[in-house]
């Protein structure tokens, strides 16, 4: 009798709690509404952004491969004559041209000399149509080319390399693949032009950067070497110091002819036409669903107190 008994309280409660809410409907209607149109508006005020990819794949190092080899094949008998061999280096070549890439002194070089700083800066929207950026005109005036943003000490209207590199690291995002060797190299801003200059100018600039590097490094190297070798009498140790001046001198001439020297480009940049965000139906929808959520709470919260009231009474 008393499980019966309390299965009927528990249909009671339902059916009490069913009279509550509908009761409060308006209240309800009344949250869903202002959260709905509320995001609906704030949605239509955030700006377009998009997000420009390219993949790229490191090129092949045979050569540094095969000095590597003469070095440790040969190391101890060059030393045995007096000759120190160059070392080529160890470790991932890719993984520091990436992490030069992403580097304060790289980014801010970048920034400077592509004269992106306005436009990374202040441009705050894009119009698909007429391709025209928009400045945010409290930050930037682009008629006369002066910064009109209020900061307080010790920042100055124009940002420097630090605010810059910051506006742009969080941008900007290097993905690698563990299963292959390609990386993703991608660049989110509200204009979609800006991000894909930005891509391929900075593969551009870091494949450039790796040959004038390299193509530094084999002149030193070819000049030492050639040294060593007008000191040295030894058949064997010339055989390979002739050998070294040849694998650098290939280093030199792929510098100079190759196009894609450090890094080929698998999948090129473009601007995109659409939007990666803000995905404006979903934050509408989230945004009715938590404010219907919040009504029958409030809903719940006000028949409880009067009840409470009521049996006080």
């Amino acid at each position: 009798m008393s499980e019966f008994e309390s299965q009927y309280d528990d249909e009671i409660d339902l059916f009490e709690l069913f009279q509550t809410l509908w009761s409060g409907k308006w209240w309800i209607l009344l949250f869903t509404i202002i959260s709905g149109g509320g995001s609906a508006w704030v949605s239509l005020q955030l700006p377009n952004i998009y997000i420009v990819e390219a993949k790229i794949a490191a090129v092949g190092d045979g050569d540094a491969s095969q000095m590597s080899q003469l070095v440790a094949q040969y190391g101890g008998l060059a030393s045995l004559a007096g000759v120190s061999l160059p070392s080529s280096g160890s470790g991932s070549e890719t993984g520091l041209l990436l992490e030069i890439m992403k580097s304060r002194a790289f980014v801010g070089d970048f920034i400077e000399s592509n004269g992106l700083g306005p436009r990374l800066f202040a441009v705050e929207s894009f119009d698909p149509l007429t391709q025209a950026e928009r400045y945010n005109a409290a930050i930037y005036d682009p008629t006369n080319r002066l910064w009109t943003r209020e900061v307080e000490a010790p920042q100055i209207k124009e940002p420097s390399r630090q605010e810059l590199y910051k506006a742009f690291s969080e941008r900007l995002v290097i993905s690698e693949n563990k299963t292959s060797p390609v990386v993703t190299v991608s660049f989110e801003h509200p204009s979609p032009v800006l991000g894909y200059e930005i891509v391929t100018g900075l593969v551009t600039a870091l494949d450039d950067y790796a040959r004038a590097r390299d193509k530094a490094r084999s002149q030193q190297s070819i000049a030492y070497l050639e040294e060593k070798l007008r000191q040295t009498r030894l058949v064997e140790v010339e055989k390979v110091l002739y050998q070294m001046i040849e694998s650098q001198t290939k280093t030199l001439m792929l510098a100079e002819v190759n196009p894609d020297y450090a890094f080929q480009v698998v999948d090129p940049a473009v601007i995109p036409e659409l939007k990666a965000k803000p995905k404006r139906s979903l934050i509408v929808v989230i945004s009715v669903l938590v404010g219907g959520m919040v009504g029958i709470l409030f809903v719940l919260i006000r028949a409880a107190v009067r009840n409470r009231v009521n049996r006080g009474s």
